[in-house]
């Protein structure tokens, strides 16, 4: 009875061990973004959490250590504390363009189709929506895709919820 009580204690108890500690793509040298806990509420999202983004220094068990740009030293982050964790994924040229692009496109196709005014004498006008979404798409995919490739966006990956 009591080995049973051992066993069943120790399986309950190892997802909450797993739970502890770091997966395995969070290594020194991997770039991150952290999100704490922060007792007040901030203005910018996300509310009550504060975002860090720096290098894994070191993993040791339930502890993350990350040298943060611009700051002296190490700061040290219990796994408790981490409500969320992502890792980079780097500065891609291409999807940034892509991304941009798409959302460029779509942004200018609606307000294209909504500014458009047929019986307009002056300035650009189409026959129908439809052609005006066209080419409001086609300028903001240009538009779009140079500032996705002029200004990169780092990517991240969730590894931690």
């Amino acid at each position: 009875m009591k080995r049973l009580l051992i066993i069943v204690g120790l399986v309950l108890a190892a997802p909450r061990l797993a739970d502890a500690q770091f997966p395995n793509d969070v290594q020194p040298g991997t770039r991150v973004r952290v999100w704490i806990p922060e007792t007040f509420r901030q203005e910018q999202a996300p509310e009550r959490r504060q975002t860090l983004r720096g290098t894994v220094e070191s993993v040791d068990g339930n502890t993350i250590r990350l040298r943060i740009p611009g700051s002296v030293g190490s700061v040290a982050i219990p796994r408790a504390s981490v409500r969320r964790l992502d890792v980079s994924r780097g500065v891609s040229r291409g999807a940034s363009m892509f991304e941009r692009a798409a959302s460029g496109a779509i942004g200018g196709a609606i307000s294209y189709a909504l500014l458009n005014d047929p019986r307009r004498r002056g300035g650009p006008h189409y026959r129908t929506d439809w052609r005006a979404a066209g080419v409001g798409a086609a300028w903001g995919a240009g538009i779009g895709g140079v500032i996705g490739l002029t200004l990169p966006y780092e990517r991240w990956r969730r590894v931690i919820r």
